[in-house]
């Protein structure tokens, strides 16, 4: 029941916040851990099936009709020899490539795109492990250059999302009062392959194999299963190929740079910036904006200036379908919808009838 389900997971109260406190990037407090609230999005379009519980012919059988899972087998009659090989040959195939990928620590907490900074507060006298949301934590012995992966929520649901970044800590600042500033900075987008773990060579902390995402390209098909989609039905679609990139999604990449020209203006002449030279520091965070023969990278530039930390309140909420879209193309959609929205708000709110 409901009842019982929150008896079992009490909502967590969160320590951490980006600073400063007035920073609406707050993450929604998860009431579950990391290993239950990551769940793909369902992209295979029919059910998969059950395979009926055959029993393997013996080595000695010499009745061909016995033992329905020999080589050769009719379809209807079980999984022959053949099918276990193939099965058993891509099962390893995956954990080969597990056992070649990354392992992070995982953090749940904002949704960010490479560059942004994350400063984090934490009060005195609170957890020394320095927890955040889904059971994760920063830990009591962080250090500079320490490395995790940061994963945000969805804002509809606060589902954690699969997909996320990179980040580094940059800065640990101990105050006298006890208090303690941990800053993370974002680097490499990554989407977590299989279900995260906790992993016994770093003391069970929550972690997951990752898939590092090319920097000019979409994020492709979720993996957080960690399955080839052939093998669970036959019939699945094709994965998208990241790199989609028509010419619709390039006549949009190139109207970018002007409106980010706009939109800057715009945030200075309506007075939304939230302390002295806010978009110098959000763009010095970001690095110099790429040019539109990089639309992937300009895509995720878009969405940090608009969804800067702290932020500016003059946008939608756009990292986190940022972070998921599966195609170069989708990123371009996602940015340009993005800033769009924000410059028709930014008009009307300055006195635009016209907007």
């Amino acid at each position: 029941t409901t009842q019982d389900a929150r008896r079992r997971f009490p909502p967590r109260r969160m320590i951490a916040t980006p600073m400063p406190a007035t920073a609406p990037t707050r993450a929604i407090v998860s009431s579950t851990s990391i290993r239950r609230a990551i769940r793909p999005a369902r992209v295979l379009g029919a059910p998969a099936r059950r395979c009926r519980h055959t029993t393997l012919a013996t080595s000695d059988s010499s009745d061909p009709a016995e033992g329905k899972g020999k080589e050769g087998a009719e379809e209807g009659d079980g999984i022959s020899l053949d099918d276990l090989r193939i099965l058993q040959q891509r099962v390893e195939s995956i954990r080969e490539r597990e056992a070649k990928m990354d392992v992070l620590q995982l953090l749940v907490l904002d949704a960010s795109v490479p560059g942004q900074v994350l400063p984090l507060q934490f009060d005195a006298g609170g957890d020394p492990r320095r927890p955040l949301n889904g059971g994760t934590y920063v830990g009591e012995d962080v250090n500079i250059g320490d490395r995790f992966g940061m994963l945000g929520q969805a804002p509809s649901n606060g589902q954690i999302l699969p997909n996320g970044v990179e980040v580094t800590v940059t800065r640990v600042l101990l105050k006298p009062d006890g208090s303690s500033m941990v800053e993370l900075t974002a680097g490499r987008r990554f989407k977590v392959h299989g279900q995260p773990f906790e992993d016994p060579d770093n003391n069970d902390a929550p972690s997951g194999r990752v898939v590092w995402i090319d920097p000019d390209l979409g994020a492709g098909e979720q993996t957080v299963e960690g399955a080839d989609p052939a093998l669970v039905h036959p019939e699945a679609p094709a994965p998208r190929d990241p790199a989609t990139y028509d010419d619709e999604s390039e006549r949009l990449c190139r109207e970018l740079p002007s409106l980010v020209d706009t939109w800057r203006a715009l945030v200075r002449d309506t007075g939304r910036e939230r302390q002295p030279n806010q978009l110098e520091l959000i763009e010095k965070h970001l690095g110099p904006r790429p040019g539109v023969e990089k639309p992937a990278r300009l895509a995720c530039w878009v969405a940090g200036l608009i969804n800067p930390i702290p932020a500016l309140g003059v946008a939608y909420e756009i990292r986190p379908a940022m972070l998921m879209a599966s195609t170069v193309g989708d990123m371009i959609g996602v940015a340009h919808k993005g800033i769009s929205l924000s410059i028709k708000g930014l008009r009307k709110s300055s006195g635009d009838v016209d907007a």
